[in-house]
């Protein structure tokens, strides 16, 4: 007899035995024995769940108590949410499981989180695996959210309701609101036909047309960005390492990626000079734009060079006698050469952040590290964080805009958060049944910050 219908079974049970509310539920393998005990003991004591009866059957009930507790607070997966009150043979018994939800949002700074995932009283965004978050950026509490098959959601009161947008794909691989226009422009990505497309709609998600596709199947869009200031420029990044560029606003559309290799996760802008950019190639390798990507760094083999250089300038000045200066050039090459070893890039890089007020200086989530980059990613410092949390990839971290000594980052089912740039660390625990997408600052209130979470 399959799981199906063991939960069958226990439903009807439970039914011809007055405890009718007990419904809704699904059961996996490991629920297979509870079903078989509640069929017997039911079925074999006659069980009649009705307070006069249980009143007059003690023995029988001192029985059936253990395992009815076992079953009420453990494993089966209901629709209901956290401490849902249940009547059971004329108790009132506290269901307590995890709370669902794939949006979450704090209004503490941190310290306390609960899930805002509703979109009306019979359905939620409970399962959707969620992309990204872009704030309106003039109305407080109009905010959308993409998530990868389930759409585009809009909330207009800070996330208590949200309301879908259709869009046409299936799949969404990213997703941006546009600032010069946020009540009717957008950006999403999505496959139609195993082919890579971006569409744009002007009319708040009635309609959408192709802007860009690619020219060759099973190449997704995985990156879209808009610079914050020069609004009419986009970049987008696919999942073979291109990158094009647009500067009306998905118009016409450039390449600029032909120096980068590897799948384009994250495009980030500085926070002060227009044309700096930084591009991810998720896990292998972080590039610089001094140009607006015309030209990507390498930072790595760059300063290679310059040590190179440096060492070729020694060379020449003690071939030409002049032994003084060939000896300082050595020994800045050694210098230069020890900085860079200790200052390289690190490896298995997940996620960027640009700092939203400091220029040239960018964060790094790794798999199992946090790191700062100086002079626009060219050295990097390990950022002490808590030594359980290197076990978990740092998928999404942000800088508060009014302070930059405050920092946050998620780690498994973890949120930190320092104040005194990544010095101590606060944690809090989450009752979240996935990874988290993003944390994100609410930009016109720190206190509030929202959480997406994704099955990765």
């Amino acid at each position: 007899m399959g799981n199906s219908s063991l939960a069958i079974l226990y439903r009807d049970c439970c039914q011809r035995h007055g405890s009718s509310e007990i419904t809704n539920f699904t059961c996996d393998a490991t629920e297979t024995a509870r079903a078989w005990i509640f069929y017997v003991l039911f079925d074999i004591l006659d069980v009649d769940i009705k307070l006069k009866k249980i009143l007059n059957m003690k023995k029988r009930l001192v029985l059936i108590l253990p395992f009815l507790s076992i079953f009420i607070f453990s494993g089966c997966s209901l629709s209901a949410p956290v401490k849902e009150k249940t009547s059971l043979g004329g108790f009132e018994v506290f269901d307590v499981r995890q709370e669902r939800g794939s949006l979450w949002k704090t209004a503490d700074g941190g310290h306390t989180f609960e899930s805002k995932s509703q979109i009306n009283e019979q359905n939620m965004i409970s399962s959707a695996d969620i992309l990204s978050i872009d704030y309106h950026p003039q109305k407080p509490k109009v905010i959308y959210v993409s998530s990868v098959e389930s759409g585009i959601f809009k909330t207009e009161n800070a996330g208590e309701t949200w309301q879908p947008i259709a869009f046409p794909p299936k799949k969404i691989y990213s997703f941006l609101l546009d600032r010069s226009d946020p009540d009717n422009r957008m950006f999403a990505a999505g496959v139609v036909s195993d082919w890579g497309k971006i569409f744009r709609t002007k009319d708040g998600g009635a309609n959408w047309e192709e802007v860009y596709t690619e020219p060759g199947q099973k190449v997704t869009i995985t990156s879209l960005a808009q610079h914050p200031r020069e609004t009419n420029v986009i970049f987008a990044g696919t999942s073979k390492g291109t990158v094009v560029k647009s500067v009306d606003a998905g118009d016409t559309w450039k390449n600029i990626g032909s120096e980068v290799d590897g799948l384009v996760s994250h495009i980030a802008f500085d926070s002060r000079k227009n044309p700096s950019t930084y591009l991810l190639m998720f896990d292998k390798k972080f590039y610089y734009s001094s140009n607006g990507g015309s030209e990507w760094i390498d930072w790595e083999k760059e300063k290679d060079k310059e040590v190179s250089d440096m060492q070729k300038k020694a060379a020449d000045a003690a071939q030409k006698g002049n032994t003084s200066q060939a000896k300082s050039l050595r020994e800045k090459a050694s210098d230069l050469s020890k900085r860079n070893k200790e200052n390289k890039m690190p490896s298995g890089i997940v996620s960027i952040t640009a700092d939203p007020t400091l220029s040239g200086v960018v964060y790094a989530g790794t798999k199992n590290g946090f790191f700062r980059g100086v002079e626009h990613g060219k050295y990097w410092y390990e950022i002490n964080i808590i030594e359980s949390g290197k076990g978990f990839p740092i998928r999404s971290i942000a800088v508060n805009h009014t302070n930059p000594k405050e920092i946050v980052y998620l780690a498994g089912k973890a949120f930190y958060k320092s104040k005194d740039n990544g010095a101590t660390w606060e944690v809090t625990g989450l009752e979240i049944d996935r990874d988290a997408a993003f944390v994100s600052y609410d930009p016109f209130d720190t206190n509030f910050l929202f959480l997406g979470l994704r099955e990765f």
